[in-house]
């Protein structure tokens, strides 16, 4: 049977997946969970696709040495999922120190037996 619907604990975990993959710069692992035609917006309004976030990491543009996250909300609708990320974080991005909560907006879509994030966007709380 194929699977189609998304369950709360599957957005759970590929939330974890993500999480534990952008610590430690897993370019494969974010590889597999990052949709080829992503987009998302940075905080300046940037658009970032897929290939930016990977080159980032593979560059090691961005270092984080301290982290976590919340799961501040989760909506359901069939195929496709939407999720509300804080994360507290401290770090370097581009060699520009960097600290702070930061809320992350994701849109995740099921393809197959795996959820991809297909659009997302993050800015940093004050």
């Amino acid at each position: 049977m194929k699977k189609t619907k998304i369950s709360r604990q599957d957005v759970v975990e590929a939330e974890n997946k993500l999480f534990s993959a952008q610590l430690v710069s897993d370019v494969e692992v974010l590889d597999q969970l990052l949709h080829h035609d992503l987009i998302a917006v940075s905080p300046t309004g940037q658009i970032l696709t897929k290939q930016m976030d990977l080159d980032a990491h593979r560059a090691k543009a961005m270092r984080i040495d301290d982290a976590s996250t919340i799961i501040d909300e989760i909506k359901i609708n069939g195929e496709t999922a939407l999720s509300i990320v804080t994360m507290t974080a401290k770090g370097e991005m581009m060699g520009t120190p960097l600290e702070g909560k930061f809320r992350y907006f994701r849109v995740w879509k099921r393809f197959g037996a795996e959820l991809k994030v297909i659009g997302a966007s993050f800015m940093q709380l004050h």
